[in-house]
């Protein structure tokens, strides 16, 4: 019996709708009853969305501190369940119970699915209220902080030491950080939540009085990047945490990246890979768009991660964005962090009462110390208080508990050629920032600097401005409040590279201003080196069809501390490599889903020229110079969707073409949607992913137009294969998959009945077109529609909205495709995921954009909304809100005004703006517009004959206005007609393309009679 079940019927819900678990605010009856399902459940009934909940509802219930963990979860319940599961086939089936529900999961260094089951459940309200005066002195404490993510707070002991010690764990941090952060921004999430409770209403209360209060700060500080470290029992594993905020003020982003920020997008990388996307809002403010936030695990490697942005193909380094590396050569400081985890400090003290050394075992120290593997190699482990000693034959380190610690940042002057090293790297200047409690910058006059060189036995000298930097490994020490820091720095002064020949396989490399120098390359089985003086001829053993991505060397100087880096690889030619150099052959898979690694090689000096097209739909094409030597094809990511789209998603022939150009040279390679596609033997009616080590988990979706609770069945594998699950009379499915390291599978559709006979996909399409159109919200058609959305969401299984045919049916009518966007984004509760990523994304892969959608119909579409939800006048304006909360997203503020009949000030297209729009595009973009464009009425004074080669460019916008205002029948971009699909993406290309004129054109036809 599925406890899940009646909890929807106790909702009146036909299926989960999105709302976080704790939301169902279940009574103590309800969990009493939960648990009952569990002591009396058998083997094969188990519902996986009763064990999620359990998971939310033990955090929200049972939480009495501690590290929360699965067995002790699984131990707090009864009966059967304990007979037929242990703790981790429980979580297991908890965890499967979350995709069903299409949760969320919360990334981190990886996918973090314990602490997502758990956060479902909201507040650990219990343990909140054994612990209430605590807890709001710690809440308290983080509100002034106003915290932008939980790495603002988690590593300063003065607001961490006000939890309970069984209450410092992550998840609690990232619990107490959602609470501050929606009383600072006023959503009032909690409220209800909170008000369940005599004490914590009182919590909520302080909490809103003192924000009222509170100076608000703009925050500019350094990165929050933190290695850390994962004890257990004698090995441990070391992972970089890269602590972004969601959004930044223009000038905070300034502050982060160390450059005037004026474009539109910022892609950050982490070694070449795709880290984030930092997007310009209507705000003016730029939301972190994650890519990859999973483990960055370290190998040993003591070289500096190298972090860079690339914007308009331009690349630039972001310098002190990882300021310091794990080291096994040397001792390095960890602050405590949770039970098994820690972080690593910059310099000698720490504000952790119990810190940590981790040392080589060339280093001694009096105190009592364990032994510790780290990547496989046997180090010293001492955790310490007060003050600890260590030394070896060279010199003495003494590092500091509980003391008021401070970090700072070199500012590196790497050369060009050089991508990472193992120090900061100057060039006879040195400047450097310190920082103190709470990341806040310190003023020059309260520290001091000096600097000596390395291994010497020379005094000390202040760094002054004009003080001489000498060559070489330089020391450093920074002094603040009593407390003494070192560091080291490179200084290689006025040396620079030339690469005097290159090809894909060789090439020479001449070194100037070596002076005192002593400069090295290691050769590998990959490369043979030979030196000359300062001339190095680099040779690649083609056997291996691998290209270095980078060749490692040295610099030293008499008996000092050497310079380890990486260069940039000097081979240089046009090809498509991976990350470990491996040169792609042009009939290689590659998908959308997995060009992380990538790189496009080509050659200087030569104008090498990358076209993207769709090869179905090749009319349009982005071409542009590739400017970077090597460049990651990754960063061309919005522009492969954007072609993707071009053609239908679903379709097994959609590729994106890639051809790379270089004088006579040219290659082509094809990226399609998905990394798998699904064999079947119908035979047996079993299924096989067509790659045999294919890691994903494999899910049905059964298909009936009298389904209106559409559940996701995790499929069950037999040997190698996966069987159709049983489920009722249902006889046709959709098969998807988990996405796993860029991988998943594209949806494909199986019957199992010899019998069935399907009706033609567009009078499918048709039909449901008309069932949207005139039924009510509360039927079966709108009831399956949101249940299809929850499933296609990017906090569901992000697959395309384009899988399932009721989706398609919204192209076909302006009504429909208004009823659709207001029904299911007022059953959404995250609506910045909603306007930021399902919309956008359902737009492209539709072919359609709800601004089209004419005001008539939003008008008809919210009277069926008040009528559906009873809704009284004085609440109007909420539901209005999803509209102009779409348009605001979107830019179309102004569109969306005129819309409603005020007066838009806007310029006339005139043939100065129009002239000025062909000047910017350029005449290479100019010939690959599309040829097939929308018809319209009218012209409306716009001069579009005597700009024929970018009439695409000006009818789009005008067919556009012409929708919004409903002028004909006739011309509308709604509906079936001849090549309508190709005309309304290439509409949408032309938006993609001139955003400006696009919206400026629009508002011209609106204002215009």
């Amino acid at each position: 019996m599925s406890f899940f079940k009646k909890l929807l019927a106790k909702n009146n819900l036909s299926s989960h709708d999105g709302r976080p678990l704790w939301k169902y605010f279940l009574t103590e009856q309800d969990f009493n009853d939960l648990c009952k399902t569990f002591r009396y459940v058998e083997s094969y009934d188990i519902d996986a969305r009763d064990a999620a909940i359990f998971y939310a509802e033990w955090w929200k219930r049972n939480y009495k501190g501690g590290i929360p963990s699965k067995e002790s979860i699984f131990d707090s319940l009864e009966g059967n369940v304990k007979f037929y599961f242990n703790h981790n086939e429980f979580y297991n089936i908890a965890i499967k119970g979350g995709q069903m529900l299409g949760l969320k999961w919360i990334i981190k260094q990886n996918t973090l699915r314990f602490k997502t089951l758990l956060l479902q459940g909201g507040l650990p309200l219990t343990h909140i209220g054994d612990n209430k005066g605590r807890y709001l002195n710690f809440l308290l404490a983080v509100l002034e902080e106003q915290p932008e993510s939980i790495e603002d707070f988690i590593f300063q002991p003065h607001i961490i030491q006000h939890l309970p010690i069984s209450s410092q764990n992550d998840i609690v941090y990232e619990n107490c950080f959602e609470i501050v952060k929606s009383i600072l921004n006023e959503e009032n999430i909690y409220d209800e939540l909170l008000g369940s409770d005599e004490a914590l209403k009182e919590i909520s209360g302080e909490l809103k009085v003192r924000a009222q209060k509170i100076e608000r700060k703009t925050r500019l500080s350094k990165p929050k990047n933190y290695w850390i470290l994962k004890r257990a029992d004698d090995k441990c594993e070391i992972s970089l945490r890269i602590g972004l905020a969601k959004s930044y003020s223009n000038e905070a982003l300034k502050s982060i990246l160390g450059i005037e920020i004026s474009e539109d997008k910022y892609q950050l990388f982490l070694n070449d890979k795709l880290i984030c996307v930092f997007r310009k809002m209507q705000s003016g403010a730029y939301k972190t768009d994650w890519f990859n936030q999973e483990d960055h695990n370290w190998d040993g490697d003591d070289n500096l991660p190298i972090a860079y942005i690339i914007s308009k193909d331009i690349k630039t380094e972001v310098n002190g964005f990882i300021q310091t590396s794990p080291t096994l050569h040397e001792p390095t400081l960890w602050s405590k962090y949770s039970e098994s985890e820690w972080r690593l400090i910059k310099g000698n003290g720490s504000g952790d009462k119990n810190p940590a050394v981790l040392m080589p075992l060339d280093w001694k120290s009096e105190n009592p110390a364990q032994f510790l593997y780290v990547v496989e190699t046997k180090m010293y482990w001492l955790e310490f208080e007060g003050e600890l000693k260590v030394l070896n034959h060279e010199e003495q380190r003494t590092y500091f508990s509980g003391v008021e610690a401070f970090d700072w940042i070199i500012e590196s002057r790497k050369p060009n050629w050089m991508a990472r090293a193992n120090m900061p790297v100057v060039r006879d200047t040195l400047k450097i920032h310190v920082y103190g409690t709470s990341n806040k910058i310190v003023p020059q006059s309260q520290y001091s600097v000096s600097i000596k060189p390395h291994g010497s036995i020379v005094p000390w000298v202040e760094l002054l401005p004009g003080t001489n930097i000498p060559t070489g490994c330089v020391n450093i020490k920074i002094e603040m409040n009593g407390l003494v820091a070192y560091d080291n720095v490179y200084n290689v002064g006025n040396l620079t590279m030339e690469n005097t020949e290159f090809d894909i396989d060789k090439a020479v490399i001449t070194m100037f201003g070596l002076n005192s120098l002593n400069f090295k390359l290691n050769e590998t089985p990959l490369i043979n080196i030979t030196a000359d003086q300062n001339r190095y001829t680099l040779k690649v053993n083609t056997e291996r069809f691998k290209i270095p991505t980078l060749v490692q060397g040295s610099i030293g100087k008499w008996t000092q501390k050497r310079l380890h880096f990486q260069m940039e690889s000097p081979f240089q030619g046009l090809a498509l490599v991976d990350k470990d150099g491996k040169i792609i052959n042009e009939n290689a898979k590659l998908s959308l889903k997995n060009l992380n690694g990538l790189r496009l090689l080509s050659s200087p000096g030569k104008e090498t020229i990358i076209v993207l097209k769709n090869k179905i739909n090749s009319q349009v094409k982005i071409s542009e110079s590739i400017i970077p030597a090597f460049k990651p094809l990754v960063s061309y990511r919005d522009e492969i969707v954007r072609l993707f789209y071009l053609a239908d998603a679903m379709d097994f022939e959609n590729r994106v073409v890639i051809e790379l150009k270089e004088g006579s040279q040219q290659k082509k390679f094809e990226i399609a949607g998905f990394s798998h596609t699904l064999e079947i033997n119908e035979v047996d009616v079993m299924l096989n992913p067509d790659s045999p080590e294919c890691p994903l988990e494999l899910f049905a979706i059964p298909m009936h137009d009298k389904l209106t609770e559409v559940t996701v069945i995790p499929m069950q594998k037999e040997n190698e294969y996966y069987k159709i699950p049983l489920h009722g009379d249902i006889s046709q499915w959709i098969i998807i998959s988990t996405k796993c390291e860029g991988n998943q599978l594209m949806p494909r559709f199986v019957n199992t009945d010899p019998e069935y006979v399907s009706s033609e996909k567009d009078i499918r399409i048709r039909d449901y077109c008309n069932q949207l159109l005139l039924s009510d919200f509360d039927s079966d058609i709108w009831k399956q529609l949101l249940s299809l959305f929850t499933i296609c969401s990017k906090n569901g299984y992000d697959i395309p909205f384009s899988t399932f045919d009721q989706f398609r049916a919204l192209a076909l009518s302006s009504k429909v495709a208004a009823k659709a966007y207001l029904y299911i984004s007022v059953n959404q509760g995250e609506q910045e995921t909603l306007l930021q990523k399902d919309i956008p994304e359902m737009e492209k892969d539709l072919g359609i954009c709800f601004h089209w959608i004419a005001k008539d119909d939003w008008d008809s579409a919210l009277n069926e909304i008040f009528d559906f939800f009873k809704v009284e006048p004085i609440n109007y304006q909420h539901y209005i809100a999803v509209i102009t909360g779409y348009m605001k997203e979107n830019g179309f503020d102004e569109i969306f005004r005129s819309m409603m009949g005020s007066s838009i000030k806007c310029d006339s297209i005139s043939h100065m703006r129009i002239n000025d729009l062909r000047s910017r595009l350029g005449e290479r973009v100019l010939k690959e517009l599309p040829a097939l464009r929308p018809k319209t009425t009218s012209d409306y004074n716009i001069p579009v004959d005597q700009h024929k080669q970018v009439r695409l460019l000006v009818k789009s916008p005008i067919a556009v206005a012409e929708s919004i205002k409903k002028v004909s029948a006739e011309h509308t971009i709604w509906g079936e007609f001849a090549y309508g699909n190709e005309i309304r993406r290439n509409i949408q290309y032309s938006q993609y393309i001139s955003p400006n004129f696009y919206k400026e054109t629009i508002l011209h036809v609106l204002n215009t009679n």
